[in-house]
């Protein structure tokens, strides 16, 4: 925690997002009172942020307020931790804080600072003002575990503003006061273990910042790791693990809001990252440390791949053939069943993110990575590697076996069968994740160009497989139909099975030129 007169600190906190049931539920188990020391408080906590006009502040994960706590105002910058995340897997942030004489912002106290003068360089002082403000009612205890550790653990409830918008707010907070991560750790164990709290990085400037703009919750892609020169395996396996658990909660309220398509699809592609993941390093995990753990990741990607397969289907597959049949009376019932479809698949994608099996998921991906849960009894060695080797020695022997096996599978691409090339789609994708992890390691153009021609390879053969989808999906919905409109839809299957060996062919050409492309690619490694 920071000097409330100044000074810095790291702040490492877990946050979850919780209804008010749920939150009573938590704080009223006897696992949690069993280790609550003193009376609960409880505080009334009202703030206002301060950002540009254009969110210079945001744009460079900045959040600054001063907040009325009690009798008095407390001026707050907090910044991205360190990429280590203080050995909290990225759930921390440094921290400034100035007790201040009133609710306006104070500058000078800014500018004093080195350190905040280099984060904030090229940021108009003169244009920091009010943007929006949260209301908060926090009921706050204490929490001391055997060895000793204390953390904070507060519920806060309220709403943030932003002008006339307003948005409730439930979360449970667990912040790090003295001990090691370990305890932060059980304690959020303990949480998703009794309820469905779902873990969060989002915080209440986030929010605000979302309802000012008003666009609702956004969508993330993966991010390239940043990985240092002397970084061991079972570095690369754990910067890659709590990446995809970021980019998957970056991405849940976007699916529980229906914002974007890209939601569902970019949190589909973390879950299934990060099971390609274990796949990569399963040669040097002990047995019985990642099985389960693959498993959990699988069945929650599992739940988002009908959602995604609708979202394909109604925007881009149907959309060609309703340009190349306009009019037809057969589409137009097929889009309006394809979008009950949808529909269902996207409430199922809901409630597998509100479910405790979602929560008890998060929890264990970051346990994993930041407790180095593959540790077994003894190390394991494949071609001469571990995960105790140089991260460059275990990228070779990973990265060589799985680039040759590739080249087999795809020796005669122009005789593969439809169920071959899905294999080989497959295998692609594996291979693209397995580069990109270790891409960090190497620098050059080699390194763009053979991770280039991996994701044209597997958007050739996505292309081809989106038509498989299309007839399947058709052919769940004429299953489920009777007469007229089974009649209906049996007859759009026999278009698609038409247009899909038309787009078979012209796919073909770019299908071979891009495994071309990628047989010439220098492994960069």
């Amino acid at each position: 925690m920071a000097d409330k007169t100044g000074g810095e600190g790291l702040e490492i906190e877990l946050k979850f997002e919780l209804d008010e049931a749920d939150a009573r539920k938590v704080l009223r188990s006897p696992a949690l009172r069993a280790l609550q020391s003193g009376r609960p408080r409880a505080r009334t906590l009202r703030a206002t942020y301060f950002d540009t006009p254009d969110f210079q502040l945001f744009a460079r994960k900045l959040a600054l307020r001063v907040r009325r706590e009690g009798g008095r105002h407390v001026q707050c910058l907090k910044a991205s931790g360190p990429s280590d995340g203080g050995g909290a897997g990225g759930f921390s942030r440094r921290e400034w804080e100035w007790t201040v004489p009133g609710p306006d912002l104070d500058a000078a106290l800014l500018r004093a600072d080195a350190d905040i003068r280099k984060l904030m360089k090229g940021v108009d002082w003169r244009a920091l003002g009010p943007v929006y403000g949260t209301d908060i009612q926090r009921h706050g205890r204490t929490l001391t575990l055997a060895d000793g550790a204390v953390v904070a653990c507060d519920w806060d409830r309220g709403v943030v503003t932003a002008g006339e918008a307003k948005e409730p707010l439930c979360e449970l907070e667990l912040e790090l006061e003295t001990g090691g991560v370990d305890a932060l750790l059980e304690i959020g164990r303990l949480v998703a273990a009794t309820v469905p709290a779902r873990l969060s990085r989002r915080t209440k400037a986030g929010r605000g910042q979302a309802l000012f703009l008003g666009g609702g919750a956004g969508w993330a892609t993966a991010q390239k790791l940043a990985l240092p020169k002397d970084a061991l395996g079972e570095d690369v396996l754990r910067a890659a693990l709590l990446e995809g658990l970021h980019q998957v909660m970056a991405n849940e309220d976007c699916v529980l809001q229906r914002c974007h398509v890209e939601g569902v699809h970019q949190m589909r592609v973390a879950l299934r990252r990060m099971r390609s993941l274990i796949s990569t390093f399963r040669k040097l995990l002990p047995a019985g440390t990642s099985e389960a753990l693959a498993v959990a990741l699988r069945d929650a990607g599992a739940a988002l791949g009908p959602a995604r397969d609708w979202d394909v289907f109604v925007d881009e597959t149907l959309v060609v053939l309703e340009e190349a049949f306009p009019g037809d009376p057969a589409l137009a019932e097929l889009r309006v069943r394809a979008q009950r479809s949808r529909d269902a698949a996207y409430e199922q994608a809901r409630r597998m993110i509100r479910s405790q099996d979602h929560a008890r998921l998060s929890m264990d991906v970051l346990c994993w990575a930041v407790e180095g849960g593959w540790r077994g009894a003894a190390p394991v060695t494949w071609r001469g590697v571990g995960l105790e080797s140089p991260a460059r020695d275990v990228a070779r022997a990973i990265l060589a076996k799985r680039h040759g096996g590739l080249l087999k599978a795809g020796k005669s691409p122009e005789s593969l069968t439809a169920m071959q090339r899905h294999e080989l789609r497959i295998s692609v994708k594996k291979m693209r994740y397995a580069s990109e992890f270790m891409s960090s390691l190497y620098v050059g153009k080699a390194v763009k160009r053979y991770v280039g021609a991996l994701k044209a390879l597997q958007e050739d053969l996505g292309r081809q497989n989106d038509w498989v989808t299309a007839e399947r999906l058709i052919g769940e919905l004429a299953s489920a139909s009777k007469g007229a409109s089974a009649a209906s839809l049996d007859r759009v299957r026999g278009m698609v099975e038409g247009w899909r060996a038309h787009a078979f062919q012209s796919c073909d050409a770019d299908f071979l030129a891009a495994w071309e492309r990628f047989r010439k690619a220098s492994p960069y490694w």
